[in-house]
């Protein structure tokens, strides 16, 4: 009989073998430990009689972790620093250029509320001219008044000129900007924001003119046979960065040849009101006039002359300025895709943003391999043009335009 039960205990006695042999080898090779580990509670058992330093490292990870938290949050803490500045000082005044006027600031408006909840009363000026509306920035500065608007749009060269003369508040951008705006919007180490582009160049009418016969060059516009055809924009300054692009001699002997097929020389306003009329199928102007008869389908299609000239528009926040937090949010949501957007809807666009007018001419022309200029990027060509001798060559381009 006792033999009968020894027969059927084996099995515990076998039971109890094979546990007594897992507790020596979990005992004598604890780094094997590790597969077993993979729930939680296995891991974390043994580790403080095993180790207790590395428990406590281990411990303090998820601690290490919310720590980093903030770090990843300092963008929109930047930006709910602005967001509550900017409800209390619940206004901002701004310079605007033409045709952001009326219904696009009420936009501009509804779109701040909308995106930030910040209801602010917008005073919208319409602007000068950029060298006319930085001078007045500069001569405040000097004369130590308050600047009369908190935001005053300007370009290029003017815009560079902003940050020499200290009227522009330099701010961080990259916490303020929305979310899916080019980073290429900040400009001047942030004196500047670029809100929109332009081109310089020529559009025609197309019933008039077979595009194929079109001029494509300054060259081809002093052909006889456009005589009478031309209406073109009167300023000096332009056609002088065309001279020092294209060759000073060379730009100076097409300026006269197209003089001779007595053009119309007038500003641009002028000059886009003729082309509506029909009076001239030629109108050398900026792609804004272009983007806004197209947009009305008016008859026309654009060409880049020689050169891709592009202009950069910003906003610079002026140093000093009364509703500092509230400026700052207008002009970043103008730099963003709904701010894009409501220039958009004026007749402007900017290349940085695919899907609008500005963009398809920055891209043919780089498809035709024509060379860009931007006066931020052209340092060299902007030094020449406000030297004596550019100065020179720029007074001889009025005497031609005369006529």
């Amino acid at each position: 009989m006792r033999l009968g039960k020894r027969a059927t205990i084996p099995l515990g006695l076998f039971r109890m073998g094979i546990l007594s042999m897992l507790l020596i080898l979990l005992w004598s090779c604890a780094p094997a430990a590790a597969p077993p580990t993979a729930t939680p509670p296995l891991k974390t058992a043994p580790q403080p009689a095993a180790a207790p330093a590395p428990a406590a490292k281990a411990t303090a990870a998820p601690a290490a972790t919310t720590a980093a938290a903030p770090a990843e949050k300092a963008k929109p803490s930047a930006l709910a620093g602005v967001i509550e500045g900017a409800k209390k000082e619940g206004k901002v005044s701004i310079l605007v250029v033409s045709g952001l006027v009326g219904d696009p600031v009420k936009q501009i408006q509804e779109g701040i509320k909308k995106k930030y909840g910040v209801d602010l009363q917008i005073e919208a000026t319409p602007n000068n001219s950029y060298p006319v509306d930085l001078a007045k920035a500069i001569a405040e500065q000097k004369a130590g008044t308050a600047p009369s608007a908190d935001i005053v749009p300007l370009s290029d060269t003017s815009t560079m000129e902003s940050g020499r003369s200290g009227v522009a508040e330099k701010i961080d951008w990259a916490p303020l900007i929305p979310e899916g705006t080019p980073k290429e919007v900040i400009h001047r180490d942030g004196y500047a924001i670029r809100v929109f582009t332009t081109h310089a160049g020529m559009m025609f009418n197309p019933k008039a003119i077979p595009p194929a016969e079109a001029p494509k060059s300054f060259a081809d516009l002093a052909n006889t046979k456009w005589q009478g055809k031309i209406a073109m924009f009167s300023y000096a300054s332009m056609y002088n960065t065309y001279a020092y692009l294209r060759g000073v001699d060379k730009t100076l002997a097409d300026l006269r040849g197209i003089m001779k097929n007595n053009p119309v020389v007038e500003v641009y306003a002028r000059g886009e009101t003729r082309y509506r009329a029909g009076e001239y199928p030629i109108l050398l102007t900026q792609s804004p006039t272009y983007i806004a008869a197209r947009n009305e389908g008016i008859p026309v299609e654009w060409v880049s002359l020689d050169v891709s000239y592009l202009q950069s528009h910003h906003l610079i926040v002026r140093k000093g300025a009364k509703n500092l937090n509230a400026a700052k949010l207008v002009a970043a949501f103008l730099a963003g895709p709904e701010g894009h957007d409501i220039y958009k809807k004026t007749g402007r666009g900017s290349m940085l943003y695919s899907g609008n007018a500005e963009f398809d001419i920055y891209q043919l022309d780089r498809k035709a391999g024509l060379r860009l200029f931007n006066a931020e990027q052209s340092l060299d060509v902007v030094e020449a043009l406000i030297s004596e001798k550019g100065r020179g060559v720029e007074k001889e381009i009025s005497e031609i335009l005369k006529g």
